[in-house]
């Protein structure tokens, strides 16, 4: 950016040295959009490298949160969970429900949670 705006001030010098008058209003003219152009462009940069900053602490965040909720469960956890549940639909609103095993054999009434009423 530091680059572009030496040769802005170096055009910018030899504006001065014309001694047109309609040339150098319309060199002043076209300095003035280039002077715009590089003030926009100074501030994309300053807002993409802060949504950068900004992104780059999202995913450490979100990584954190991963590394918390999974760090702990392993295949085999996974695996013995699935054993220990089966899947049933409710007989009133038809949705499905992750229910031990244990509690449908010691319970005749497991409650929905959708539709508050026995599921079996």
């Amino acid at each position: 950016m530091k680059n572009i705006k030496n040769k802005i001030e170096t055009i910018k010098n030899d504006i001065i040295k014309v001694n047109n008058k309609e040339y150098k209003d319309i060199f002043n003219n076209i300095l003035s959009v280039l002077d715009d152009l590089s003030k926009v462009t100074e501030e994309l940069i300053v807002r993409q490298e802060s949504l950068e900053e900004n992104i780059q602490y999202l995913d450490e965040d979100v990584t954190g949160l991963q590394d918390e909720l999974f760090e702990e469960v392993t295949i085999e956890d996974l695996i013995e969970m699935d054993d220990e549940f089966v899947e049933i639909n409710c007989k009133n609103c038809n949705k499905s429900l992750f229910v031990e095993k244990e509690s449908i054999d010691n319970n005749k009434n497991i409650p929905c949670p959708f539709c508050h009423n026995d599921a079996i």
